[in-house]
């Protein structure tokens, strides 16, 4: 570890690569008598642990003492593992920092055993307490929307009054033991039946004219009176408020349904129309009853004041002019305001602006008459600023002139709705665009294929077939025609292996050998294949010179380079149909050794120079130009394995200069991944 520190330029490597992590590089050592040292922390620590990096070199120990009580025995006993067996240290942990913060840490380092028998590791150290903070809070939020949930459920199933939901088709999906007490089902026969199945012959028909009014022409809401028939045979009279659920497209999705006994009060309107002369008679009766009612009704009330007090969903009472007489704890916790600073607020105090004349427009048509109510989903202002996505639904509620007297207003939070719905909608985005880049690749892939092998066909048929006819000359163009089809292939093959391959597939052979003559043996491939194609070689190298054998040693890998240069090269041949010549120039920097290709073409847009490198990315002027966007990528890949970098100037019609550079490696026998 002490040769990899050695000098200033890994130093300053060291700590390029530390500013770019969040957490610290470390070297550190635990000795035959267990005393330990830091031998190298990069500057970050401090942003971590708030201590310097030169107090912890002086003293390794202000780090342990920061480990949380709860982890130090994991911590030594983790780290005793990988002393004594030499595996990796992979390690998670918790600290508190001088100002009292505390932190998830996390490292993974490689350990080594040194001559002297001491234990070294090198590794790195990130903060992941970002990380740890955001499971927790999807945790939470995971318990709320359970706890939301059970909430909905203790609702409906302990409503006073008939409860049900229904599908498009009228078939029940889901109905609460107050229904089925009604009809003298369960709910699990119930569940199993279509509303026409419970309803009289001559009323079936209502219901199918409310649903398709409610699904076809937006009447959402509707209360009508309907005969069912009870499992016993008799006739049982119902009032029913239904509404219709849609998605966020508008799109109907199944009806929910309110259902109260009423045969009892048809009965009693049966009996006062049929004789008025009992009326005298059951005076007396009906007095006694209203008391009961009136108890009935009064505990009613108290009832739907505690529903309306303690509902899952935000409620609240509106006047005509749009200010909340009354509000539930809910409403209040959804907006962030108390129910006294809702008191007076207007509703498009409320709102986000972008959503005010969807709201305002459906409320101008229940004033003007035209509905009794509407469902939609809008925007409100939290009063801490932020957005609120909710579901509200508005119910007028009438004088008998059918003047409106007010409005019951409900919304249910949908933040998590909608953010599924956007993670959804952004999935099928990208898998649209992968679908659609697979399809261009095979159509390129295939296309590119079919032209060399075509070419090979044509040239084994026609020697095949006029064998004794045809002079050598002419045999050995054919052949020629096949040789540079199969070499075509098998460099189409090699690239879309490439565009697969990760940095560990990589195997470099770093050599010492003459890059004027590796770059004139690429050129004569390249200018045989493309003929009457010519490149211009232009070196200007002064590295290492040996004026005896008249060449420029330089350390360099040739499997990674060679493709690169070529992709450059054909490149430039290919872009440039009326011009056959291009330039190709060697230079070099204190650094870095630097190709140059010039190609007098088309050149490439100013729009597409940003992706030219990405996959199947081509400039928008190709025309019938041959190929598939892939060789600067390609190029670029393996550049970046090679540790250098590639440049692109371009002028439209003028042509294109690519600069590609590479480093210097010394000019030793230090192996490939020797970090000197």
């Amino acid at each position: 570890m002490s040769a990899f520190l050695l000098g200033s330029e890994p130093e300053g490597f060291l700590q390029k690569v530390a500013g770019v992590i969040p957490g610290w590089l470390y070297g550190f050592v635990q000795r035959s008598d267990d005393s330990i040292a830091f031998t190298y922390i990069s500057s970050q620590i401090e942003v971590v642990h708030e201590v310097s990096a030169t107090a912890v070199l002086a003293d390794a120990e202000i780090l342990l003492r920061q480990i949380h009580p709860d982890d130090w025995l994991h911590y030594r006993q983790t780290l005793a593992y990988s002393r004594a067996t030499l595996e990796p240290l992979f390690l998670e942990w918790r600290i508190i920092t001088p100002s009292g913060k505390l932190k998830y840490l996390r490292t993974n380092s490689q350990p080594e055993r040194l001559p002297n028998q001491d234990t070294f590791w090198y590794g790195m150290v990130l903060d992941i307490t970002a990380e740890k903070q955001s499971q927790e809070e999807l945790i939470q939020l995971n318990n709320d929307l359970q706890e939301s949930e059970q909430r909905f459920r203790l609702a409906f199933e302990n409503a006073n009054v008939g409860v049900c939901l229904v599908n498009l088709e009228g078939n029940l999906i889901k109905v609460n033991q107050k229904m089925a007490d009604i009809f003298g089902y369960t709910p699990e026969q119930m569940q199993s039946m279509n509303v026409n199945d419970l309803t009289v012959p001559e009323d079936k028909s209502l219901s199918t004219k409310v649903m398709n009014e409610a699904i076809h022409q937006h009447v959402n809401f509707a209360t009508f009176k309907k005969r069912y028939i009870h499992s016993q045979g008799h006739i049982i009279y119902g009032e029913v408020c239904t509404s219709l659920v849609r998605d966020i497209n508008c799109q109907p999705l199944y009806f929910i349904s309110y259902v109260q006994d009423i045969s009892q009060r048809i009965e009693d309107e049966k009996k006062i129309t049929q004789s008025r002369d009992e009326i005298q008679k059951i005076n007396q009766q009906l007095e006694e009853r209203v008391k009961l009612r009136t108890i009935e009704v009064y505990e009613q009330q108290q009832l739907l004041q505690l529903y309306f007090d303690q509902s899952i969903i935000g409620m609240a009472i509106v006047s005509v002019d749009k200010f909340c007489c009354n509000v539930n704890q809910k409403f209040s916790e959804i907006v962030g305001y108390s129910p006294e600073e809702l008191r007076i607020k207007t509703w498009a105090e409320i709102t986000h602006p972008d959503d005010i004349e969807l709201d305002l427009g459906n409320y101008q048509r229940v004033l003007d008459g035209e509905i009794d109510g509407y469902q939609i989903d809008k925007r409100y202002i939290h009063k801490n600023g932020h957005a609120v996505y909710a579901n509200l639904g508005v119910q007028a509620h009438r004088r008998p002139d059918g003047s409106l007297n007010f409005c019951v207003v409900m919304i249910q939070d949908i933040g998590d709705r909608k953010a599924m719905e956007n993670s959804i909608s952004l999935a099928l985005q990208r898998e649209k665009e992968l679908n659609e880049l697979r399809s261009q690749f095979i159509t390129s892939i295939s296309h590119q294929f079919r032209t060399p092998l075509t070419t090979i066909a044509c040239a084994a048929s026609i020697m095949e077939k006029f064998q004794g006819k045809i002079t050598r000359e002419k045999q050995g163009q054919y052949l020629h025609s096949i040789l540079k089809s199969v070499k075509y292939i098998d460099e189409l093959i090699n690239d879309i292996t490439t565009i697969n391959l990760n940095t560990e597939e990589v195997e470099p052979m770093v050599i010492d050998g003459d890059l004027i003559d590796f770059c004139h043996e690429l050129i004569d491939k390249i200018e045989y294949l493309y003929a009457p194609y010519k490149i211009n070689f232009h070196p200007d190298l002064a590295i290492d010179l040996n004026t005896e054998c008249e060449q420029v040693i330089v350390r360099f890998d040739p499997v990674l380079l060679a493709p690169i240069l070529n992709h450059l090269l054909t490149n430039g041949i290919k872009y440039s149909p009326t011009n056959y010549t291009i330039d190709f120039h060697l230079r070099e920097s204190p650094q870095e050794i630097i190709f140059d290709v010039l190609d007098y073409g088309i050149g490439i847009p100013k729009t597409d120079l940003e992706k030219i490198f990405e996959p199947f990315q081509r400039g928008s002027n190709v025309g019938h130009i041959a190929g598939i966007g892939i060789g600067l990528t390609i190029a670029r890949k393996l550049v970046t394995f090679y540790g250098g970098k590639i440049e692109i100037q371009s002028e439209l019609g003028e042509g294109t200069r690519v600069s590609l550079s590479i480093p210097k490696w010394p000019f030793t026998n230090i192996p490939w991944d020797s970090p000197a």
